[in-house]
């Protein structure tokens, strides 16, 4: 019985960190540029997409189990300076989504409470979170399934209820089908972009009881959580397509979920759309926080960042040094976010940062499999090596074309990428600069000595 409930956990805990609130803001950047159906299908395949790359991450979990997951296979697989340029981009999206997460929930809030200013609401979440993190608290196993349960769960039976109640719908979902050809030309952008609704799902690699656990477990839980993931949001876009006119959809602000619960339900489905984005932001928000600062953690005890970015809480064992350098970071991000109304050109960016991380792990899988054939591993990905290669070398390539997607902002998502990955350069490079010389120092102390 237990061995099905730890399954549980890491499944709900995969789904939970990749389904929140940004995630309804993603679905209507997706029909922004195409329609129903193909946002249907973009979700679909880049959910196999995720499922295949979660088969090379289990078998390198399984390698390093309970390790600092996307610093270890990087750096065993490329060194030192690739991986720490990998990890700051990956930090960096980290703070990009905090920001359009904190901001699309103050955007529900706002639905509730007119009055009540957006700032106030962001800053209020960060604070709230970031001292939870501080304080050492965890959300309890138990309530992680449970917060993920009702979450999807509930999602799924509006959805259902949605797309039966609305006789006009089927003819809507065919006049919204499109042109073929164009809608084709514009799919690999929208199956990046859809790459954001699932990207959570490896820090479950983090969270093993046992070395036992990612043998089976965890290698299983990662695909249930990222179909789980699947069926909810395509049941959710069919229900939205069938109760909305695209335009409304696809509209600022990007919250269809306010108008789509409003609709279905009159003004008390504001009160229902104010519960689905508590529950989607209690444990993607206070994960991410959690799980970045134990980055920021092991980057620092490394020598990579100053030493006080790895004070710990002697009491709870909390990282707080880290929980604060990455408070601080979400709170500007989300400052931004809600000052310039960037949301969705942050979680594009965001997407394309996922995606060059993600086929970075797959080609980490492939170089260990090359340089340590005999390490033990409890999880082989079955996934063939021509498959691999394929998705290494087309998802940066999709991720590229996606920035060139969004209607009436061709050049911000190339810029902003730009800015970030020299950002991250210039990190990496400190970093590497700074433990080369702390290396030396202890050189010339040991020579001296």
């Amino acid at each position: 019985m237990k061995k099905y409930i730890e399954l549980l956990f890491y499944i709900s805990f995969g789904a939970g960190m990749a389904f929140g609130t940004s995630s309804f803001t993603m679905m209507s950047g997706l029909f922004e540029i195409t329609t129903t159906i193909w946002v249907v299908i973009a979700i679909c395949l880049s959910g196999l997409l995720c499922m295949l790359i979660s088969s090379s991450v289990s078998e390198m979990a399984s390698m390093y189990p309970s390790s600092p997951g996307i610093r270890t296979y990087l750096k065993v697989a490329f060194g030192n300076r690739v991986s720490l340029e990998l990890v700051y981009l990956y930090l960096i999206f980290m703070v990009l989504i905090a920001g359009v997460e904190s901001y699309m929930f103050a955007l529900v809030a706002k639905a509730i409470f007119p009055n009540v200013s957006s700032y106030v609401v962001v800053l209020g979440l960060l604070a709230f979170t970031i001292t939870i993190n501080l304080l050492g608290w965890e959300l309890p196993r138990g309530m992680q399934i449970i917060t993920t349960f009702l979450l999807i769960v509930g999602i799924i039976i509006l959805g259902i209820i949605g797309v039966i109640h609305t006789p006009a719908g089927t003819v809507r979902l065919v006049q919204d089908s499109g042109d073929t050809l164009q809608q084709l030309k514009l799919l690999p952008a929208a199956i990046i972009m859809a790459v954001f609704l699932f990207t959570g799902f490896e820090w479950v690699t983090l969270l093993g009881f046992s070395p036992k656990s990612y043998e089976r477990r965890i290698p299983l839980s990662m695909p249930l959580a990222i179909l789980t993931n699947v069926i909810a949001y395509s049941v959710f876009v069919f229900a939205m397509s069938y109760q909305l006119p695209r335009e409304i959809i696809a509209g600022e602000p990007h919250a269809p979920q306010i108008p789509f619960f409003k609709h279905m339900l009159g003004n008390y489905g504001v009160y229902i759309a104010g519960g689905f984005s508590l529950l989607a932001v209690i444990s993607t928000f206070n994960a991410g926080i959690m799980g970045g600062s134990r980055l920021i953690y092991v980057l620092t005890r490394e020598g990579n960042l100053p030493k006080w970015c790895a004070t710990m809480s002697l009491r709870t064992g909390a990282p707080i040094g880290g929980i604060i350098v990455l408070g601080s970071m979400a709170t500007i991000s989300s400052l931004l976010v809600v000052r310039y109304h960037i949301e969705i050109l942050a979680a594009v960016i965001g997407s394309t940062i996922v995606s060059f991380v993600y086929a970075f792990f797959m080609w980490a899988r492939l170089r260990l499999e090359k340089s340590q054939p005999n390490s033990k591993r409890g999880f082989r990905t079955p996934v063939p090596v021509w498959i691999q290669w394929a998705i290494i070398v087309i998802m940066p390539l999709m991720g590229i074309l996606s920035l060139f997607s969004q209607v009436g902002s061709m050049y911000q998502p190339v810029a902003g990428l730009l800015i970030f990955t020299v950002f991250a350069t210039i990190l990496a490079r400190w970093s590497w600069t700074r433990t080369s010389n702390q290396e030396l120092i202890r050189r010339q102390a040991r020579e001296n000595a």
